[in-house]
């Protein structure tokens, strides 16, 4: 009989990261979901031996009362079950349950970082959270060096990295010499790179706009109504990564820099960039951009308050076609080649 594991998410599976975890979970466990949104978007279901998703607002206490009575069950019926829980928030509502099974908390997007405590403060409450954990997931060494001393013994690095690209070979021609076809994905909101899409899309009567993926803000869902952005709806990171790869000249790759969360963004579309052979725009702001430096793989933009230029559209066509991706640069970063990293970590 395989082990069983409880993998919690206020998530309906469709965030590219929680889908590739459960892919590679299930290979080798029985994956028990546990998350909150509709059917229709649930992608894993093939993958899951039991899923369920709670119908209600994400966080809201009666939708996390229903999650834990779940876990709660499941963690009786199961002797041998491991529990993987999405966050610090999460962790603190089912702490309980996390004391009695081996448990990995996988750290997206930390609430500390994201109300500007640095690695030490606070220590008193990240004893507390993080005492029920056998391994905390982060996803880059940068995440790494911002968590606190006392808890990197316990510290596993899974990269977010993409699974690999084999389509390469048959990538078509972009878009012609006049035009350029951007593509603006996952959390789409006016803090992750909307407020720049509207202004390439006012400056520029010749840039079009592909969306996918999830609203934050009303904003955004106006800047979807436009009659050069062409949203997809919320769609598997494979048809994403198509997408980059046949359709887009460069990957919007921009976060407002208002806390720490942010400004230590993990380096997610640098990764899908490097896969599908698609340059990024990014702002300096962001510690990632220093592997877009280094790598020559996108444009900086240096200020991210500063609003946008028709000198810098015309940079975006002249540089169109010039990055150098190699299929050896590709390989390295696969989210195929750290696959039984995460599996040994519920062992």
């Amino acid at each position: 009989m395989r082990k069983k594991i409880l993998y919690i998410s206020t998530n309906d599976g469709s965030d590219t990261r929680i889908n590739k975890e459960v892919k590679t979970l299930a290979k080798t466990y029985d994956v028990l979901f546990l998350g909150v949104g509709a059917q229709r978007n649930f992608f894993l279901k093939p993958y899951c031996t039991y899923c369920l998703l709670v119908k209600g607002k994400r966080n809201h206490p009666l939708t996390l009362l229903q999650q834990v009575w779940f876990a709660f069950r499941m963690v009786l019926k199961y002797r041998h079950i491991s529990i993987h829980v999405v966050n610090e928030q999460l962790a603190i509502f089912f702490y309980p349950l996390l004391l009695v099974r081996h448990t990995v908390i996988d750290v997206f997007d930390s609430i500390f970082l994201t109300k500007g405590m640095s690695p030490n403060e606070w220590l008193w409450l990240k004893r507390i959270i993080y005492f029920p954990a056998n391994v905390v997931i982060v996803t880059d060494e940068n995440r790494r060096g911002l968590m606190p001393d006392f808890l990197q013994k316990k510290i596993a690095v899974i990269p977010n990295y993409p699974f690999y690209y084999s389509s390469l070979e048959t990538i078509k021609m972009k878009t012609n010499k006049d035009y350029l076809t951007i593509l603006f994905f996952g959390w789409l909101g006016m803090a992750r790179g909307g407020k720049q899409a509207k202004e390439l899309l006012e400056l520029s009567d010749n840039i079009k706009i592909i969306m996918i993926g999830w609203f934050s803000d009303e904003e955004t869902k106006v800047l979807v109504e436009h009659e050069r952005v062409d949203y997809r709806g919320v769609i598997p990171q494979i048809e994403a990564l198509n997408i980059a790869a046949t359709e887009a000249d460069y990957i919007l790759c921009l976060y407002e820099p208002s806390n720490l969360n942010t400004v230590n963004a993990s380096p997610n579309k640098i990764y899908d960039s490097i896969q599908t052979h698609t340059p990024v725009i990014i702002n300096r702001e962001v510690k990632a951009s220093k592997i877009v430096e280094n790598l020559q793989t996108g444009i900086i933009i240096e200020d991210y308050y500063k609003p946008l230029t028709t000198e810098f559209i015309d940079l975006l066509f002249q540089s169109k076609d010039t990055f150098l991706f190699s299929k050896e640069l590709s390989k390295k970063y696969t989210w195929d080649g750290i696959e039984k990293e995460l599996i040994n970590l519920h062992k």
